[in-house]
């Protein structure tokens, strides 16, 4: 068995209590449980209408950008059709996972096909 990992510094507390530090690690505790109750049903829909890890095999960022567009557009209008907002948060957090296995060569290169980051020529035109 290992040791407890430490950040080397340690928070007290006023009840005396002391505990590794948590700055740098995140407040999962202010995330709304109600949404990520949403994300998780729309997790579980797209895995019953394709496969549960279909998602991790790879598709391209564009796809997911272009989604996230959509979703935003139809919650804008109103649509009730789908649950826009968990839609909008599950391609986000998709695209953010694929990014980090492109980045570490787990995913193919191929995936980043997002044209503005292809040709910088592009992103500069309008911005110097």
């Amino acid at each position: 068995m290992s040791d407890l990992q430490s950040t080397g510094k340690i928070k007290e507390y006023p009840t005396g209590a002391v505990r590794d530090a948590s700055e740098g690690k995140g407040f999962p505790h202010m995330i709304p449980p109600s949404i990520m109750r949403q994300l998780s049903v729309h997790f579980e829909r797209g895995a019953k209408k394709y496969a549960k890890y279909n998602w991790m095999a790879g598709i391209p960022l564009s796809h997911y950008n272009d989604s996230i567009h959509r979703h935003i557009w139809e919650w804008e209008e109103g649509s009730t059709l789908e649950d826009n907002v968990a839609a909008i948060v599950w391609n986000a957090v998709c695209m953010g996972w694929t990014e980090e296995q492109i980045r570490a060569g787990k995913l193919p290169q191929e995936l980043d096909d997002l044209p503005y980051r292809k040709h910088p020529t592009l992103s500069s035109c309008f911005y110097p």
